[in-house]
């Protein structure tokens, strides 16, 4: 088959990648000038925002199927425009995704359909939130609006960390903040994938940012099968059926940033696609056929084959170093970079454990960080081993 990836960050490549390995017949282009080390893809050098020249590139290359995973395609109408032309993509169109986009209309649907979130306020005014902080009881997370204009979100403790927060959100040419009480625990991100009438889920994963590295894990320890399933009847499907009600289905993988308080899980944010690390930590235990699940999703026939995604009986284990962190020379970079995001090196390990996946992990990058950085990373457990 003819693929497109529209993207081009980590996990567009690795996308790409793995759809060569699942078959190696397919080909895949990338919206990419970056040229693939293991030619698995071919790049096009087309921006993936530039809809219109995409639209093209599908048309006189016969392309069958597209695959957006680019947040500025999606909301630049990649599937408005495909669906006008008939071309088929995996991606939801930009009125139904706009709930990942903007903090506000997410809180705004949360809050109506009763969907658990920590209390919040939306504001327009710098002066309204500042009043709004003074009567609050710290710490609280003070955001932006829109998650592609910044991604500025921090915790505050005190109202002048606070004050100097909002001004600055405000400074950079936002026309809103979301202000809200702040759980004193680390997030776990959910993923399910639909085509608008039916969901299934895909992956959690647990991660901890650290000065200097970040670790995750998946499947996400703290999710068990009952959460999941309460999650995907009393979050995803309300949501899937109010987002119907004044646009198209949303199609596309729906990420969710929870936390998990007092036995109950809160939803702070939602996501379309993968976030950061969490598409490479899924990875190792998806054991499905990934060009045949999106290509269903895409149709409107994700449940007609299946009820559930296959997955293997493991646990892998990320780490994400700062790349001035990293001992190493330019010989050593492929010898050992598995995914490069940006300034960071990205190691996943895979096993039947958490404990050895863990370990393994800490033994292949201990020659490569500084001591005091791999003695961080050894004693920041994500997670314990769960109890059987």
């Amino acid at each position: 088959m003819k693929v497109l990836i529209a993207g081009s960050d980590i996990n567009a490549k690795l996308l790409a990648s793995y759809l060569k390995i699942e078959d190696k017949e397919n080909d895949i282009y990338v919206t990419t000038d970056e040229v693939s080390v293991d030619s698995s893809y071919i790049p096009i050098n087309i921006k993936e925002n530039d809809i219109p020249a995409i639209c093209d590139f599908v048309k006189y290359n016969q392309i069958e199927f597209t695959i957006a995973t680019s947040p500025m395609a999606i909301i630049n109408g990649i599937a408005d425009e495909f669906k006008k032309e008939g071309f088929l993509v995996f991606a939801p169109i930009s009125e139904a995704a706009r709930i990942t986009f903007f903090n506000s209309i997410a809180k705004k649907v949360m809050y109506k359909l009763k969907i658990p979130t920590p209390r919040f306020g939306i504001f327009d005014r710098e002066n309204l939130a500042l009043d709004y902080v003074r009567n609050i009881k710290f710490p609280i997370s003070v955001g932006c609006d829109f998650s592609l204009l910044s991604n500025f979100n921090y915790t505050f403790h005190n109202f002048s960390k606070a004050k100097d927060g909002i001004q600055r959100i405000f400074e950079d040419g936002n026309n809103k903040v979301v202000i809200e009480n702040y759980l004193d625990t680390e997030p776990v991100y959910m993923y399910f994938i639909t085509d608008g009438y039916n969901a299934l889920p895909l992956s959690s994963v647990e991660r901890s940012e650290q000065e200097g590295f970040t670790l995750a894990l998946s499947p996400a320890s703290k999710i068990s099968e009952e959460m999941t399933i309460n999650v995907l009847q009393k979050v995803i499907y309300p949501l899937l059926d109010d987002i119907s009600k004044y646009t198209d289905m949303y199609t596309g993988i729906l990420g969710l940033k929870c936390k998990i308080y007092k036995n109950s899980i809160y939803v702070l944010e939602f996501y379309n696609g993968f976030k950061d690390i969490d598409f490479q930590t899924f990875l190792p235990n998806f054991n499905d056929k990934m060009l045949k699940i999106l290509y269903e999703t895409a149709i409107g026939a994700l449940n007609d084959s299946r009820d559930f995604i296959k997955t293997t009986d493991g646990y892998s284990y990320t780490v994400a170093i700062d790349k001035n962190k990293i001992k190493m020379t330019e010989d050593d970079e492929e010898d050992f970079v598995y995914s490069e995001d940006g300034e960071k090196y990205i190691i996943t390990s895979f096993a039947s454990t958490i404990n050895k996946a863990k370990m393994e992990l800490q033994e292949y990058i201990q020659p490569l960080v500084e001591e005091d950085t791999y003695k961080k990373i050894i004693e920041k457990s994500l997670c314990k081993e769960p109890k059987i």
